[in-house]
């Protein structure tokens, strides 16, 4: 009985006590700030939104659940499964291994982390070092994961704030319109992150996604688009600068929040 009255109050508690909207980082926004960017960028990214499904759509996802596999010469380098509770801001990360797995939950915006080692259903705790750096690399997985597979959504999120580059020649030598996306910087989940997106003016679909650091540009061709509750994600990412690299998104899922994938009981 305590363990149902349990999970009855923390299914109320994750909903927020009145709360109607989703939450985002403090005084985000409600909605994406069209003023705060380039109008031609603006127009490119309304199509590109269109394209994929509509914003109207998006606003309806109130998770997004996905496997996902890294490879290189078609063998697995990683694999694993993320969970992106939008409308709680929550994250959940598992890294998948031989001899067992590596689980992180956390806040977006909040201090609370798990991290944890995992086998045949049984937890082991990780050393408090192991515990961090697995919290960095799931935040950075997952940073770089959703912009790849939401992209065309993440255009118009509320703190997004888009510049026109120009064109760029595609892989067939025709022109694509680029696009740079960064964030708020009081996004705490995004800083220091930002995009570079190439975008066919025939389709508006994207054709690349480009990394932005200090040190370079990390590059990836984007393609393998599939259909989800409407919406198009595109599921194949091969890295321009090592052409042996993919990272392939499967098992896509939108539903409503699973309290069990961000909270341990």
């Amino acid at each position: 009985m305590k363990a149902i009255l349990g999970l009855a109050l923390l299914s109320v508690a994750s909903c927020g006590p009145g709360r109607s909207t989703f939450q985002r980082y403090p005084n985000a926004t409600p909605a994406f700030d069209r003023a705060k960017s380039d109008p031609k960028a603006v127009e490119i990214a309304d199509k590109v939104a269109a394209a994929a499904g509509g914003m109207d759509k998006w606003a309806m996802v109130k998770q997004i659940r996905w496997g996902e596999v890294v490879s290189n010469d078609g063998k697995t380098q990683m694999e694993g499964e993320e969970a992106w509770d939008r409308w709680n801001a929550r994250a959940m990360g598992r890294l998948l291994g031989d001899h067992g797995d590596v689980v992180v939950k956390r806040d977006i915006y909040g201090e609370r982390l798990e991290a944890w080692g995992e086998q045949a259903g049984k937890r082991s705790a990780l050393p408090e070092k192991d515990a961090e750096q697995a919290g960095k690399v799931a935040k950075e997985r997952w940073q770089y994961d959703t912009a790849a597979l939401c992209m065309p959504f993440l255009l118009e999120e509320p703190g997004s704030k888009l510049g026109y580059v120009g064109e760029a020649a595609g892989d067939d030598g025709k022109p694509l319109e680029v696009l740079l996306l960064s964030f708020d910087p009081a996004d705490t989940a995004r800083t220091g992150t930002s995009y570079q997106v190439d975008i066919d003016p025939n389709s508006f679909q994207i054709a690349r996604i480009e990394v932005v650091k200090p040190g370079g540009n990390i590059g990836y061709k984007v393609s393998g688009w599939k259909e989800v509750n409407g919406m198009k994600f595109p599921t194949v990412e091969n890295n321009i600068g090592m052409a042996s690299e993919a990272i392939t998104f499967k098992d896509i899922k939108i539903g409503d929040p699973e309290d069990e994938l961000y909270v341990t009981f």
